[in-house]
């Protein structure tokens, strides 16, 4: 999904290790960016007509071939009547909606139950596979791949009310972060986190987390060596 090299990750070993620190005077980084775009729907149509979520919550699945898919379940605040009436108006507003959040979505399926708006979508380059485990990258912003240069991906805030990233069954996932893990997933939540003064709650994950089948041989050392594979440097 987004480019990580050994290159970078030795580069920012060797500034570490130099005592190296560049702090430019702006933050040249794109906007924070929420991890569910459709999760968080607050828009009017073409129509007047207001499209607004309420409660909601997203659940990613990685799957041990690599590919992922992402479950949104949104309860509307203002427009269910609208998207049910309209299929294709339900489909441009989802269509654009969920490309405001981390993934690169394909194959996006949306229908209205009761109140509440489905969404299934799936991202074939969200992860990278290495000695046996699945590395899922989106939630570590990408950097510059040239030595010193500024800008990169904004940090990941929720969007949603929880989030949940899981494994296949007999998968578990490893992360680091402000997560709570338990069954072998991960779960953040926007009541457990501490949100910034336009209500966002960062997921304030600095290494990726990593699915590792039961069984697996070192699978301690094998999630390490696949975040170092893929460009995370600890």
């Amino acid at each position: 999904m987004r480019p990580r090299t050994l290159a970078t990750a030795a580069v920012s070993l060797l500034l570490l290790v130099a005592g190296i620190t560049a702090a430019p005077a702006v933050d040249a980084r794109a906007p924070p960016t929420p991890i569910c775009g459709v999760c968080d729907l607050d828009r009017t149509t073409s129509n007047g007509v207001p499209i607004v979520a309420d409660d909601s919550s997203l659940t990613v699945t990685v799957h041990g071939d690599g590919s992922t898919t992402w479950a949104a379940r949104v309860d509307l605040e203002a427009g269910v009547d609208a998207l049910s009436a309209n299929e294709s108006l339900r489909r441009a507003v989802v269509d654009d909606a969920v490309r405001d959040g981390i993934a690169d979505p394909s194959d996006v399926d949306s229908r209205i139950d009761g109140g509440t708006l489905l969404v299934d979508y799936r991202d074939a380059d969200a992860t990278e596979r290495h000695l046996g485990v699945v590395v899922f990258t989106p939630l570590t912003p990408a950097s510059p791949s040239a030595p010193f240069a500024i800008g990169g991906e904004g940090p990941r805030y929720l969007g949603t009310d929880r989030l949940v990233v899981r494994g296949d069954p007999g998968w578990s996932v490893r992360g680091v972060g402000n997560a709570n893990g338990s069954a072998g997933r991960l779960v953040w939540t926007r009541e457990a986190g501490d949100p910034d003064d336009d209500g966002r709650v960062f997921v304030g994950v600095t290494r990726d987390p990593v699915a590792v089948e039961a069984g697996s041989v070192l699978p301690g050392l094998r999630a390490r060596i696949g975040r170092l594979l893929t460009g995370n440097t600890f």
